[in-house]
């Protein structure tokens, strides 16, 4: 076994390092390059896209090269006879791959690419790869009428993780190559088909020889094509090697996948949690957060060693039948990035404040619901003093008996969030109530007109008092827009300074080195 995932891994990245120049080539004649932006995009020039067709085409290749190794050399008549499963895989691959290029060159909306995902994923189930029960801690739970549901969702979460993740250079390559990687390792310990194995193999190994031109700075990005192929790889073997009889061993395969399920887990809490859409962009992800504090390098060092902790109490816990060691290898990724404020901090202190002062409601007495009110705030990202803001917000709607004021800011080319609600414990019945959305502008440093970041929202009862009152508060939004200006004013300031001095550090260190090497040389002669 060990010499087969030797020259599967040997083949995918050798194949990787001929097929990449190629296909960057053909991407830039065609046009096919992501073109950065002031908002997110973290490059500065436009990047070839289309990375996944060589993944894809070298996968492919090395898994081919694997199963004829593995049945001799000679008889090559075995591809034709493996299982139609992965026959299926090969099309819903494919397909997926086709909607992320028209993806990476015409832009689809977000509902689209999601309808074409489920489309896929039920087609890959209704094939046989389905979870008729799952197994937890020696408990076989049957999923009965669920099966299909619950195994399309795993699916569509294992896409849309790596999807996710694709935002910096290298991260979703470097995370996807240890995860393909464990699962490898999983499926090879757990004596399943080779062919599993195999394919895993073929597919870390692809990545492995990606990651050589994807790392920073990237000269070609997996695009959407290849994020989300790999995705739905990963979450079809992750099903296969995990198979145990007729159940699936969850605790594994979510051990080795953990980083990208809490990066996709977090996102949504933190999206649905500040009213924001599901399909919003932001700076707010784990590679946003982790290239910001450690560099991109840094960032790739630290996934890394994460994915390998995770991976290694995974395939532990299986090698020994020792499930109780997986949620302490998830917890302790999970607790390392929560509790240094690396990653995921603001999410949890955004759930914990909902569930909180859901709790404190049933000690509310009925007599004080409207009186009573609950106030949170949460600096999702950055550093900016919101403060001068926010209290004036809070003041006007305490004189003026209001229900509920809400303000939510995102900035991402600053790297800044900011969620704060004051509400009463017992909002008025939707008929009766009157509400008011106020979106919040400012303009990015070289742009003229001023782009949407946020939004104030008032809610009142519906009496004839509190029309005059929000009469008068919409009377002073544009003061509320001043302050947000001014905001904004000085924390792009403090970004282009600091940016001024990132670069005056390293022009420093490039003069500093050749110096130093000069006196070195001066004092040994």
């Amino acid at each position: 076994m060990t010499t087969l995932i030797l020259i599967t891994l040997t083949t995918a990245f050798a194949s990787m390092l001929l097929l990449v120049p190629l296909v960057r080539a053909g991407a830039i004649r065609v046009g096919l390059v992501d073109n950065p932006d002031a908002e997110r995009k973290l490059h500065a020039r436009p990047i070839a896209l289309a990375g996944g067709l060589a993944v894809f085409i070298a996968t492919g290749i090395a898994f081919v090269t694997g199963v004829a190794y593995e049945s001799g050399w000679q008889e090559f008549e075995k591809l034709t006879q493996i299982s139609s499963r992965w026959y299926v895989l090969l099309g819903a691959s494919t397909a997926i791959l086709v909607v992320g290029l028209i993806d990476d060159k015409w832009a689809l909306r977000g509902r689209q690419k999601l309808l074409a995902q489920v489309v896929i994923s039920m087609i890959v189930v209704g094939s046989g790869t389905v979870m008729n029960s799952v197994s937890l801690f020696g408990w076989d739970i049957p999923l009965g009428i669920f099966a299909i549901p619950v195994s399309v969702l795993w699916l569509l979460l294992s896409i849309n993780a790596l999807n996710l993740l694709d935002g910096a250079d290298g991260m979703a390559t470097t995370v996807g190559a240890f995860v393909c990687g464990g699962l490898a390792l999983l499926s090879a310990s757990s004596a399943h088909s080779p062919s599993t194995a195999i394919a895993a193999t073929a597919l870390c190994g692809a990545l492995i020889g990606f990651l050589v031109f994807n790392r920073p700075p990237a000269s070609i990005f997996l695009g959407d094509a290849g994020s989300m192929m790999i995705g739905l790889m990963v979450g079809v073997l992750a099903m296969w090697c995990s198979l145990k009889e007729s159940a699936v061993l969850v605790a594994a395969p979510v051990a080795i996948l953990v980083l990208p399920l809490f990066d996709s887990t977090a996102a949504i809490v933190r999206r649905w949690m500040t009213g924001r859409s599901m399909y919003a962009t932001d700076r707010g992800h784990l590679h946003h957060l982790l290239s910001e504090k450690f560099g991109p390098n840094g960032m790739l060092m630290v996934v890394a060693g994460l994915c390998t902790f995770s991976s290694a109490i995974a395939i532990l816990s299986v090698k020994f039948q020792q499930e109780w060691l997986v949620p302490i290898g998830a917890i302790g990724v999970l607790g390392f990035l929560v509790l240094t404020r690396t990653f995921g901090h603001s999410e949890c202190r955004l759930l914990l404040g909902r569930v909180y002062h859901f709790a404190h409601s049933f000690a509310v007495r009925p007599q004080q619901c409207d009186s009573s009110k609950q106030l949170r705030t949460v600096k999702l990202q950055g550093e900016g003093c919101w403060e001068p803001v926010w209290e004036p917000l809070v003041e006007f709607a305490k004189v003026h008996d209001f229900a509920k004021v809400q303000i939510d800011a995102n900035m991402a080319w600053l790297h800044e969030g900011y969620h704060a609600t004051w509400q009463s414990v017992r909002l008025p019945e939707k008929a009766f109530q009157n509400v008011v959305r106020i979106p919040l502008y400012a303009t990015r440093p070289g742009d003229d007109e001023a782009v949407p970041i946020g939004k104030v929202e008032v809610i009142t009862n519906s009496t004839t008092d509190s029309l005059v009152h929000l009469g008068y508060f919409l009377e002073h939004v544009e003061e509320l827009q001043t302050q947000v200006h001014h905001l904004v004013d000085k924390l792009n300031v403090l970004r282009s300074r600091k940016a001024t001095s990132d670069q005056a550090g390293q022009s420093t260190d490039a003069v500093a080195k050749p110096l130093a090497n000069e006196v070195e040389a001066a004092t040994t002669s």
